[in-house]
């Protein structure tokens, strides 16, 4: 399931985005060569997309800084860590030098300037509970697309309460998370992919209470699948876990055409506890699905 996600090869398996993913609530990850850690290439083909992005990002950057970026004291050694990992890494691996980054700037948001990707710093801190586990909180984000959540409310927040909204979390994640952050080693670097169902292709949409549900008799054009590329890795000098997020939101009528696909995707939320339904916005879009499948 790591690499490419283009429609040629969704066409000629069969399988949708979610069909690879499923609904399962687990970490699902994989392993990612360093090669393979930013990938210059777009995963659906859209060869445009990774300009614009970078676009996109310069504008909320100096537009919009409170939003889209934020650093606590003494962030600054790993945020130089990973400028100079992401400069060595586009010159080693895809042949571009990045512009020297603007005096004075945090050496995270310099490095997230070079790249399509959010980048976010997690910091380790010992916890109340004897289990030999770590509180991993989050100390520094570059943070253009975030997917419904307000950077600020989650600033020094361990992972628990970074992922407090999210249903389940606490009984079948946050042990495994805690515990694979705690157990994590340099060298390797993690893979994931998230998807999410939408009903608008920004990318950045930081607060939940303004999804905005499909107009009446809206289609599935305006229904749109967001996958985001996430990769984890232990920084070798300061010991902080480094994530990174790379976002694409394509029309779920992309894969319109597939046979069963839609309507796969409808038995798929149709399965989720109602808790996740209403975590996902399901009823934003129910209408939308349900007539397309009853076509």
């Amino acid at each position: 399931m790591d690499g490419q996600m283009d429609g040629q090869t969704d066409r000629k398996t069969g399988h949708t985005p979610w069909e690879r993913l499923g609904n399962k609530f687990t970490l699902g990850l994989r392993t990612r060569t360093e090669a393979e850690w930013l990938p210059f290439d777009d995963a659906f083909g859209d060869a445009g997309r990774r300009q614009d992005q970078m676009t996109e990002r310069d504008w909320l950057f100096d537009n919009r800084h409170d939003e889209t970026f934020a650093a606590l004291d003494g962030s600054e050694e790993a945020g130089a860590e990973v400028r100079d990992m992401v400069i060595a890494h586009l010159a080693g691996h895809h042949g571009t030098a990045p512009e020297a980054p603007r005096p004075g700037m945090h050496p995270l948001e310099a490095a997230a300037r070079m790249v399509p990707e959010d980048l976010l710093l997690l910091k380790s801190r010992p916890r109340k509970d004897d289990d030999g586990l770590l509180d991993w909180t989050l100390v520094a984000a570059a943070l253009a697309f975030p997917a419904h959540w307000v950077l600020a409310e989650k600033m020094g927040r361990p992972l628990a309460g970074i992922h407090e909204p999210v249903p389940h979390y606490g009984e079948r994640l946050e042990t495994p998370m805690d515990r694979f952050f705690t157990n994590m080693k340099t060298g390797p670097i993690s893979h994931r992919w998230n998807w999410s169902v939408m009903t608008s292709h920004r990318l950045f949409t930081p607060h939940r209470s303004r999804r905005t549900p499909l107009a009446p008799g809206a289609g599935i054009d305006e229904i749109f699948i967001r996958m985001e590329s996430q990769t984890l890795r232990k920084l070798p000098g300061s010991g902080m876990i480094l994530f990174t997020i790379r976002t694409y939101a394509e029309p779920l009528s992309r894969w319109a055409g597939l046979p069963g696909a839609v309507a796969s995707l409808l038995e798929m939320l149709d399965g989720m506890t109602p808790e996740m339904r209403d975590y996902k916005g399901f009823a934003m879009y129910e209408d939308a699905l349900r007539a397309f499948v009853a076509r």
